[in-house]
């Protein structure tokens, strides 16, 4: 009785395939030349029991890998966003609190400047004197000393060198002006107050081409696309703009499956020449076993359509009708709130 109930579990398994050629197979054993291609495990009764899919291409698997690198990237820029947000808000109470944090800053500079230039102005007056001492001796035919030959090349070079630390003291003011612009349009957003222009700024890395990445090659191409892809973010997300950055756009965080979700970031290449404008959507679950839940017609079509719609390079033969009504360029406009 043992050995009669135990005879059947060698066969309990069935299995069903398709071949290249479209004919549908079963079978107790699966060919080792069909394994890879996917097939369905069946009960004695007929009834599917396990589905494995075909094995990945080597193409499929660079691109999962591909977005998971980038998707890793934006996170950090994210993180990254969020801590100098807790910074800022930590450091300045309030837009007055930043405004005389500026001029302060601007104002210790300049006195610099003024240090510089009453150096120089010392300076000038020794070097005149140096070289009126070298014209008399000149006029009473008596050789200039390489010693005092030595001390107005010393003065003019003290001069030359206080003069570029005074333009480069003037570069950091601008630097100074700019990043306190970016801090106060960010702190305006942070607290809900008006604000205009998005500010910029950089960071690295250059990925192959996706439908939802579009590369640009110099600051102003990378602006103008960078634009394009926050108006394209407003048009087609079904949730506000909650977090902007200089380099990073995110929409509230969905909450329904049919909520669209986006992500947009800047990703710089390390020479800071071009970027990489990365599109991608939020889920409501990151949980393990959840990721098609995240797969909607509706987001995919937005995904899809990124690339064509900021005017990208590639092929756009493949992309299917759902895409197709997303293409032609955005128009270039700023975000308020930004």
């Amino acid at each position: 009785m043992l050995l009669a109930a135990a005879a059947p579990t060698d066969a309990q398994h069935l299995y069903r395939w398709v071949d290249d050629q479209g004919n549908v197979h079963y079978s107790d054993v699966m060919p080792p030349t069909e394994v890879e291609k996917g097939h369905t495990q069946l009960s004695p009764q007929g009834m599917p029991v396990r589905s494995v899919p075909p094995a990945k291409t080597p193409e499929q698997i660079r691109r999962e890998r591909e977005l998971a690198r980038l998707r890793a990237q934006q996170q950090r820029m994210l993180e990254q966003q969020r801590a100098d947000d807790r910074v800022l808000l930590n450091t300045f109470h309030s837009v007055d609190d930043l405004i005389m944090t500026r001029d302060g800053n601007l104002s210790d500079i300049d006195t610099l400047i003024q240090v510089k230039k009453g150096n120089i102005r010392r300076q000038q007056d020794w070097l005149t004197k140096l070289r009126a001492e070298a014209a008399d001796l000149e006029r009473k035919g008596e050789p200039v000393p390489d010693e005092l030959k030595e001390r107005i090349a010393g003065t003019e070079h003290a001069i030359e060198d206080a003069l570029a630390a005074i333009v480069e003291r003037e570069q950091q003011k601008q630097e100074v002006r700019r990043k306190f612009d970016r801090d106060l349009k960010r702190l305006r957003q942070l607290k809900d107050l008006p604000s205009s222009n998005v500010p910029e700024a950089a960071t690295a890395t250059r990925p192959p081409a996706l439908d939802n990445l579009v590369e640009c090659n110099d600051q102003r191409s990378c602006e103008a696309l960078w634009q394009r892809a926050l108006s394209y973010v407003e048009r087609h997300a079904t949730l506000p703009i909650e977090s902007l950055g200089t380099d990073l756009a995110m929409t509230r965080a969905p909450q329904e499956r049919e909520d669209i979700a986006l992500t947009v970031s800047r990703i710089w290449r390390e020479d800071g020449g071009g970027a990489s404008i990365f599109l991608d959507v939020q889920c409501t679950s990151y949980s393990p076993g959840q990721e098609k839940a995240c797969e909607t017609e509706a987001r995919s079509a937005v995904l899809n359509g990124f690339r064509s719609a900021l005017g990208g390079d590639g092929d756009s033969s493949n992309r299917g009708t759902a895409a197709a009504r997303f293409q032609g360029a955005a128009p270039e406009r700023r975000l308020s709130g930004g």
